[in-house]
């Protein structure tokens, strides 16, 4: 596998593992650093060739910027403010397709299946809107932990409870589009 190849993955496991970083670097490692790699992170999910190139930018930019204006106010703020922030563009990214067709989960559905029926469109639309408004929720706890709870709290949420929550929501979709399915006319 080549460089560009593996940098969806290394910036993925580099997301799930940021809390983490923070929860135990905090003591050793200067703020500075960590919210460059949250920069940097967050620099390959959004600049990368996919999805609304516009949109992406905007949101680095939007990650940076208050990254960096954090950085000057609150460090250790500035390291826990990625989580929500990400989640703010997540569901900046989703909800702006909901209003520019077609739908983030309509396109994703299109790769494996690029003549989608009118009513798995609709379907996929109803799924952009469960995930925007994950995201925006998502962004809003990660944000209550790093505002009014212990570093520990803020990891655990960040590294380990939204991520069960993700797959419960996975799961569950998943489960409703294949009872769907089951259901539709052939």
């Amino acid at each position: 596998m080549r460089l560009p190849d593996l940098l969806p993955v290394l910036a993925g496991t580099a997301t799930v593992a940021y809390p983490f970083v923070v929860y135990f670097g905090l003591p050793y490692l200067p703020p500075g650093l960590m919210v460059a790699v949250a920069v940097g992170i967050g620099a390959v999910h959004f600049l990368r060739k996919s999805g609304d190139r516009l949109l992406s930018g905007w949101s680095f930019l939007f990650i940076a910027c208050v990254l960096v204006a954090l950085l000057a106010l609150r460090p250790v703020l500035a390291m826990q403010a990625y989580p929500p922030i990400l989640n703010l563009c997540l569901a900046a990214t989703f909800g702006w397709s909901l209003f520019r067709p077609p739908t983030a989960i309509e396109r994703i559905a299109r790769l494996r299946r690029p003549n989608l029926p009118p009513d798995a469109v609709a379907y996929t639309r109803k799924v952009t809107w469960m995930w925007t408004i994950f995201f925006l929720a998502n962004a809003c706890v990660a944000s209550i932990c790093a505002l009014f709870f212990t570093i520990a709290i803020w990891t655990l949420w960040n590294g380990f409870i939204a991520y069960i929550v993700i797959g419960v929501l996975f799961a569950g979709e998943l489960v409703v589009r294949r009872w769907r399915m089951r259901r539709a006319p052939t």
